[in-house]
């Protein structure tokens, strides 16, 4: 193996080998939308100037393997630190079974960085991870609503009765949930607002921090990473919520509606922020989430939530887990966290959008 070097990626060197590379593994199809987000991702990121924020292998010119490392801050303890995300780890399947996958993540070990949020991975990439040293989290479950019974039933492999009688229970679930959040929208008053809104302006900022020192560990927001990621992505379309209220500003939340052509019309919220334990703002933002989703004739609702006082505000509403869990791992977090945060939720925030998140969805 040694000569495959693991070096850092240089754009200028690389980025074309590593785009004839990612289209060779994933497609000329999925390659179509993954190239303009690789572009986006190379053009834009804010904090692309802290390299490498990719490292590859190469044979010659070609790319034989590659894994992200994209640089991130968090609020750890109510400071604000330095991190790396692991992501798209891809081999070139001529170079498979050389050792190149364990090659790139054992480099991500000896960097010494802190890895915070390695997840959404397939199983023989979290193999690679913990074999190489990383360490498993308790992983979170995805929770979905179902807004559309018949739809989501129909689907199921399951005998007829088996299915009425899904479809009567989920019926009776969308209908509160229905019900639920037309009253929580009504009954809100004067106090407080869910705005939608075009983008992150920066006079937030100071808000958002201020919220994430509420959690114990949380990826730091801010409005150029926001932007970047939500408002400017080249293949998908969010929607952005603003909750304020008479004392400030109160939160946000960012859901997309379903990708078109998708098999299951599913509506995905991958972000929200609000003060730990401010379970009435949640509310407030899910409830116009769940009516404006229903009139898009949404068929599933799914979002992704580490906070066990947020997972009660869903369960009122009628979201249950689903599809098991995301793995999750992380490495060089001994001198960072304690211990026992690996275990315990609590002092988590994590959402969809979080690590790489929704980045590649539509070119996976």
């Amino acid at each position: 193996m040694g000569e495959y070097p693991v070096i850092p990626f240089e754009r200028d060197k690389h980025e074309a080998a590593l785009f004839e590379f990612v289209e060779k593994v994933l497609g000329a199809e999925k390659f179509s939308s993954r190239g303009r987000a690789l572009a986006w991702y190379h053009d834009s990121m804010p904090l692309r100037d802290r390299h490498p924020y990719r490292f590859v292998v190469v044979d010659g010119e070609r790319v034989a393997g590659s894994m992200g490392h994209m640089p991130a801050d968090y609020v750890i303890k109510g400071e604000l630190v330095p991190v790396r995300i692991t992501h798209d780890l891809l081999v070139d399947p001529d170079y498979r079974g050389k050792g190149i996958a364990k090659r790139l993540v054992t480099n991500s070990i000896q960097t010494g960085d802190f890895y915070p949020g390695g997840m959404w991975m397939n199983v023989p990439c979290h193999r690679i991870h913990l074999a190489c040293g990383f360490d498993d989290v308790l992983a979170p479950s995805t929770q979905t609503l179902v807004l559309d019974p018949l739809g989501f039933v129909v689907r199921k492999e399951l005998s007829i009765l088996k299915k009425s009688a899904m479809r009567v229970a989920l019926g009776l679930a969308e209908r509160r949930a229905r019900k639920r959040s037309t009253t929580t929208l009504k009954q809100m008053g004067g106090a407080r607002a869910i705005d939608r809104v075009k983008e992150f302006e920066p006079r937030f900022d100071k808000d958002w921090l201020r919220m994430e020192k509420s959690y114990g560990i949380i990826a730091h927001r801010n409005a150029s990473l926001l932007n970047w990621k939500y408002t400017n992505h080249p293949v998908l379309s969010y929607r952005i919520l603003l909750a304020t209220g008479t004392a400030g500003t109160l939160g946000y939340l960012v859901w997309r509606l379903p990708l078109e052509g998708a098999e299951e019309r599913r509506a995905v919220i991958v972000d929200y922020l609000v003060e730990k334990r401010d379970a009435d703002t949640l509310q407030h933002m899910l409830s116009k989430v769940i009516v404006d989703a229903s009139e898009e004739r949404v068929e599933t609702v799914s979002i992704l939530t580490t906070q066990p006082w947020a997972l009660k505000v869903l369960r009122w509403f009628g979201f249950l887990p689903r599809h098991g869990r995301h793995t999750w791992v992380v490495a060089g977090w001994r001198d960072r966290i304690p211990s026992n945060w690996l275990q315990d939720h609590d002092p988590w925030h994590i959402c969809l959008g979080d690590s790489d998140g929704d980045f590649w969805t539509g070119s996976q």
